[in-house]
């Protein structure tokens, strides 16, 4: 039976093979994005919520374009109709979820517009409100209409986009019932989920509230990068928060090198005050303080790698990773940190009791 570790290194180099045992080439796969915004920088919408969005829901999400997309290519000339009809809905729907939640990650986060000047709930940048008035007619025509859309929805699902028509060259507010009803040669530039993870973690049914929450936490400086880059005909930007000065490793490097059965040493690089509030960690990591460096550092072996990983991604691994390599190893830090490890399926272990 194929462990979970080796499931999640399917990812990267599994060889299918059809019915009649022939091997085809692998087909294309997604991977998972680590999450784009900082979970605990978010006023009135929780880490907790966020990250069980993220980890479930996006994960989710990719787990299943991806297990949709190995069937297809198991799929012989002679499959029966209703199941090549079947699965390339379901690829279409998954598809659709997992472009949009990392939109929508990649639009939260406040903190990323505070170049753009101290802003008010209701208010929007000044290089967006000209565009928006062209458009709309006002900033608060645009407001009123957008809210709307997403409290229509208020006890449903779907999607509220701003988005920008190519085919119409212009912006509007579109409501998406599902994955799947994006507009036609459409981009989106802001977007909001309006599912029932996206907030009832928080908020119960009070739709209302989440939506207030959503719109103080609105990163104006993403949604300007992606006006830009569909106003210049250019594909919309990563949502990839990586740190690229640093060497790194996707998750799904990681579980592909475990399940080749490669020696690495995992490190848990979560901060105390962190791995206090939890209970697992990375199956084959161990968990070690990163302020304390030097007191755990001569345990490592120097004849293997090391991957390193703290809870998104964003600084501690990092850094790390970092002062390992500068002492010698072959240190490399994990893309998304252990939230997009268990966004990929990866397994978990329980944490050491400790007195």
């Amino acid at each position: 039976m194929m462990s979970r570790a080796e499931e999640v290194a399917r990812l990267e180099d599994d060889i299918v093979t059809d019915a009649n045992g022939k091997e085809r080439t692998p087909t294309m796969l997604a991977e998972i994005s680590p999450i784009a915004v900082r979970p605990w920088t978010l006023n009135g919408i929780s880490e907790r919520m966020l990250v069980s969005h993220y980890e479930n829901n996006y994960g989710g999400a990719v787990r299943t374009l991806n297990a949709v997309r190995r069937e297809l290519a198991q799929l012989d000339a002679g499959a029966a109709p209703y199941r090549l009809r079947t699965l390339k809905r379901e690829e279409h729907s998954a598809m659709g979820s997992v472009a949009l939640h990392e939109l929508y990650f990649g639009n939260l986060g406040d903190e990323g517009s505070a170049g753009l000047g101290r802003l008010d709930w209701h208010q929007v940048p000044n290089q967006i409100a000209p565009l928006l008035e062209e458009h709309f007619g006002s900033v608060r025509v645009w407001r009123r209409e957008f809210v709307g859309a997403a409290q229509a929805l208020a006890g449903g699902s779907g999607w509220v986009l701003l988005a920008y028509s190519r085919r119409d060259k212009r912006f509007w507010n579109q409501i998406a019932a599902d994955h799947t009803q994006c507009a036609i040669d459409a981009a989106p530039v802001l977007v909001l989920d309006m599912y029932e993870h996206a907030y009832h973690l928080d908020f119960g049914a009070n739709a209302t509230a989440y939506i207030d929450a959503f719109m103080r936490n609105i990163n104006w400086a993403a949604v300007l990068k992606r006006i830009a880059a569909v106003l210049g005909n250019q594909p919309l930007p990563a949502e990839d928060p990586s740190n690229q000065e640093i060497p790194s490793m996707s998750v799904e490097e990681l579980a592909a090198q475990l399940g080749k059965g490669e020696p690495v040493q995992i490190l848990d690089m979560r901060p105390r005050h962190h791995i206090s509030r939890n209970v697992d960690l990375m199956e084959g990591a161990v968990w070690r303080d990163p302020d304390q460096v030097e007191e755990w550092i001569g345990e490592l072996s120097p004849n293997q790698p090391v991957a390193v990983y703290c809870a998104y991604g964003f600084h501690v691994g990092c850094n790390v990773a970092n002062t390992l390599r500068q002492r010698g190893f072959d240190a490399r830090y994990i893309r998304g940190g252990v939230s997009a490890w268990y966004a990929a399926g990866g397994p978990r272990a329980m944490l050491p009791v400790t007195d």
